[in-house]
């Protein structure tokens, strides 16, 4: 690997910090000072009225923001940014950028591809090509459709390229003019607080040393707390040992006598994993298809909204757990019944999220798959334990020395340990969420949360050790379509945008259970998206396109570049996308394949 690779990230200074021209007596006072200014912001009516701004309250998205650097809601400095930043428009010095002419193709096996999962993601190398291709050092790049912020990672890698990139990047252009290496500073903007807060901690300097002792202390203490709840007795009925996983199988009617079908008995070959597409009732030997069943549906008192609730009926089928270093299988016995059912009758002492899906109908929202009877809520998405263990961590991360990773560490694990992960037989230690929906299977795997986040935690480590940041970046949670009455015309040098493919993906229902614990949700209005459940067709999703672009165009410099990155299979979409950015007053001069 390359030499930005060997760098370690440097910690935030612990000394005298200077901050848009401001100098404070450490980083401690920085975030005081701008923390106090934001407070005072939220308190306008007229702030909280800009497009976009998030659903939450102030002491929330005080909570996740580190001003002036990143706001959970609208940034009101970035104006600021730009003027301590940026460089004023000089129609007297001479630009000219022709198209970027060489197809690019990054995999997605880098760190910090795969530190942290979303929706859609664009490689940062593959934008430093861009970033190195239309900017000089210093210049100031913006993102109007940010998502993990990736474009402020590129933006700043271009000052410590690693040693084989270079390489390769000054032989694409050994015939042309070679890019200038140098730091570019960037702006990102996104509709989305899980976008934002995902971006915020790739894009600041971190303490990586303490990230990793914080995060391995805080599991340890959480799991020996509650080591009982994912215990088991082994086979000689005296060793405990420790679950690694629980599969849980839906129960199906026999329509002829009425009994309870177990999916995952009566369907599922356990070595193979294959499920048979017609198998017998158990309990008459009629054949059955699983098209042809409907699912057991029971009554359960939810201690979460005091209340009693329909759900599909669920049941644990299959313990994998370890003794010592070697692994077994067992059928779940009468003590881990009893384990579950003594779990159920308690609520954990920290904070457990409960809002409401969005756009909950019989359809489901726009994810249609999946069969959701008794899934309203977002606690509705984890078993009990599951739910302990998470309330446990995000409490004392919370409250840790770094904050601000852990809580990313946090999010980056609450869909592979979610009733979402699907059981795949043979795999040691089974993520298998769907991507791109709230898929919940037939059979799902509860897998141990503390060995998920200890895994993680190696990934974290390497990601940011791949990372040299220094801070120049200034993120805000809200509509692009804002952005030009916040920052002076012809003010940005260049502008990368990956935006919303149409109806593609649904981002604000998939960020739902991030943002559910994060407590600061995405504001819909002005999701550019074709939702029916939105009532929002490709007209609608045309329209906000277009005044995303022209909103961004305003900021541009004359004679500066826009790189739109974009796929749908559907050329109406496409042929939107196009249309949207002419509305803008935006050219199309070249259309190429970034192989993401």
């Amino acid at each position: 690997m390359g030499d930005l690779f060997n760098l370690e990230p440097k910690a935030a200074p612990a000394g005298p910090v200077e901050c848009l021209g401001m100098t404070f007596p450490n980083d401690e006072e920085r975030r005081k000072h701008f923390l106090g200014l934001l407070r005072e912001k939220l308190k306008d009516p007229e702030f909280r009225k800009i497009e976009g701004f998030p659903i939450g309250s102030d002491e929330d998205i005080l909570a996740l923001s580190d001003p002036p650097y990143y706001t959970a809601c609208p940034n009101p400095f970035i104006a600021d940014f730009i003027k301590h930043f940026g460089k004023p428009y000089d129609p007297s010095k001479p630009y000219s950028r022709e198209p970027f002419a060489t197809d690019v193709s990054e995999g997605k096996n880098d760190p910090i591809y795969n530190a942290h999962s979303y929706h859609t993601k664009v490689p940062h190398k593959a934008i430093m090509r861009y970033i190195l291709h239309y900017t000089e050092p210093g210049d100031v790049v913006l993102d109007g459709f940010c998502g993990t912020g990736m474009t402020g990672v590129a933006a700043q890698a271009c000052g410590s390229p690693p040693s084989d990139f270079r390489s390769i990047v000054e032989a694409e252009n050994a015939e042309a003019s070679m890019p200038k290496w140098g730091e570019r500073k960037a702006i990102l903007c996104d509709l989305s607080p899980a976008a934002t807060f995902i971006a915020n901690n790739y894009n600041l300097p971190i303490d990586i040393g303490l990230f990793e002792r914080e995060a391995t202390r805080i599991i340890k203490e959480v799991e020996t707390e509650l080591k009982w709840m994912w215990e088991t007795v082994h086979s000689d009925g005296r060793t405990k040992g420790i679950i690694n996983f629980t599969v849980w199988s839906d129960v199906f009617i026999c329509p002829q006598c009425s009994n309870d079908v177990v999916f995952f008995d009566s369907a599922v070959d356990e070595e193979s994993g294959k499920v048979s597409s017609v198998f017998p009732c158990p309990h008459c030997s009629t054949e059955l298809t699983k098209r042809g069943l409907q699912r057991r549906i029971e009554t359960h008192y939810d201690k979460w909204l005091g209340r009693n609730i329909k759900r599909s009926k669920r049941v644990p089928v299959l313990i994998e757990y370890h003794v010592g270093r070697r692994s077994y299988q067992k059928s779940p016995d009468a003590t881990d019944l009893e384990t579950l059912r003594t779990i159920e009758k308690d609520i954990p002492p920290h904070f457990v999220p409960i809002p409401e899906l969005m756009f909950r109908t019989s359809e489901w929202g726009d994810l249609q798959r999946g069969y959701h009877e008794g899934i309203t809520h977002a606690h509705h998405f984890y078993f009990e334990r599951t739910l302990w263990a998470l309330s446990e961590l995000e409490n004392r991360f919370e409250n840790s020395g770094v904050p601000r990773l852990l809580r990313l560490l946090f999010t980056s694990q609450l869909i592979n340990i979610s009733k979402m992960n699907r059981y795949r037989p043979g795999v040691s230690f089974p993520y298998n969420p769907m991507s791109g929906t709230l898929y919940v299977g037939s059979q799902i795997c509860e897998s141990n949360p503390f060995t998920a986040y200890r895994n993680k935690i190696k990934k974290f480590v390497a990601a940011k050790a791949q990372t040299l940041v220094s801070g120049a970046v200034a993120i805000s949670t809200q509509s692009t379509s804002f952005i030009s009455k916040q920052l002076p015309p012809n003010s940005i040098d260049y502008i990368f945008v990956d935006p919303p493919f149409g109806d593609n993906l649904p981002y604000s229902e998939l960020s739902f259970l991030w943002e559910s614990w994060l407590r600061v949700h995405t504001n819909t209005d002005q999701e550019a998206i074709i939702s029916g459940i939105q009532g929002k067709g490709l007209p609608e999703y045309l329209s906000l396109m277009q005044i995303c672009f022209s909103a961004m165009h305003g900021c541009l410099k004359p004679g500066r570049w826009m790189t739109v990155e974009f796929h749908n299979s559907r050329n109406s979409v496409w042929s939107a996308i196009q249309e949207a950015l002419g509305k803008a007053g935006l050219v199309v001069a070249d259309v190429r394949v970034l192989d993401k």
